[in-house]
């Protein structure tokens, strides 16, 4: 019998792979801030821009990401946009809770986003969870997991 998976044992999951899978390299040896709530709202603001040009269809969302960024949307690993669950086309997105943690030069993001398209009469609501490294150019974007929000 194989162990039941739970959102929060996914998430420790994909956490430890996203920081085991790839060799030392310029995550591992990027100088790291000395001030925990300057690295935070730094990890906050690559969240946030990740988020809002995705759901524009903007291509400058690629530059926030670290190379070999990979996206499981709803459960489906996707490459092509929109890459965030939630998100059926080009629009605007609202964040509606945001939680952060950083550790050494791995940080996390727990974000609840709305999305509205096509002048509002397309809605979407998604979670979404942004594993981020430390690189020389600042932090970027390793790893996300979202999952679309049913409209109960």
């Amino acid at each position: 019998m194989l162990p039941r998976w739970t959102p929060a044992s996914a998430a420790l999951a994909a956490f430890l792979l996203a920081a085991c899978a790839h060799p030392a390299g310029p995550a591992a040896t990027a100088p790291l801030g000395t001030d925990p709530a300057r690295e935070a709202a730094a990890v906050r603001a690559v969240a946030e821009a990740f988020i809002a040009a995705e759901a524009r269809g903007d291509e400058s969302a690629d530059t926030l990401l670290a190379p070999g960024a990979d996206f499981i949307n709803s459960g489906i690993a996707v490459e092509a946009r929109p890459r965030l669950a939630g998100i059926v086309g080009r629009g605007e997105t609202a964040i509606e809770g945001l939680r952060t943690e950083v550790s050494g030069a791995l940080a996390w993001v727990v974000a609840v986003y709305r999305w509205s398209g096509d002048a509002g009469r397309l809605t979407g609501r998604g979670r979404a969870t942004l594993v981020l490294e430390r690189r020389e150019a600042g932090w970027r974007i390793r790893h996300v997991h979202s999952s679309a929000v049913p409209p109960w």
